[in-house]
């Protein structure tokens, strides 16, 4: 049978395309502990040119951090709120940095890579762990 792409899997499997006779081109996981003869074959055909496995690198911190949704002011604000902190003593540590005040009062949505956020994490005391796990708890409201 025809077959192309094949790929060893992490189980020590290859996954490829096969041409069905009726369906065209669809995916096939082929196994030299196969059921089926036809899984077997096309294993040992596809061994000696199948590309390796290679296991995905995890995310980095700061990618994991780029890809946290999106927060509206109201969820920053509940948040800080629920730690103690009133939207009255963000502007009082902003009162020094006019750029800080415009982007509290005027955001229409906060990233969590957002310059602000880490700044009102230092004026705070707040590590960027914590940050997190309250960005991550914000986004649910």
């Amino acid at each position: 049978m025809e077959y192309r792409y094949p790929k060893f899997s992490a189980e020590r499997s290859i996954d490829m395309e096969i041409n069905h006779p009726v369906h065209g081109w669809i995916p096939f996981t082929a196994s030299p502990r196969d059921a089926e003869v036809l899984g077997r074959q096309l294993y040992a055909s596809a061994s000696a040119s199948a590309t390796p496995y290679v296991a995905a690198t995890p995310p980095t911190v700061e990618e994991l951090r780029e890809a946290m949704p999106t927060l509206s002011p109201r969820q920053v604000r509940r948040a800080l709120l629920s730690i103690g902190i009133a939207e009255a003593d963000v502007e009082m540590k902003l009162v020094n940095d006019p750029a800080g005040m415009i982007e509290w009062r005027w955001a229409t949505y906060f990233r969590r890579t957002h310059p602000l956020i880490d700044s009102l994490g230092s004026l705070f005391s707040i590590t960027p762990a914590q940050i997190d796990s309250l960005w991550a708890w914000a986004a649910a409201l």
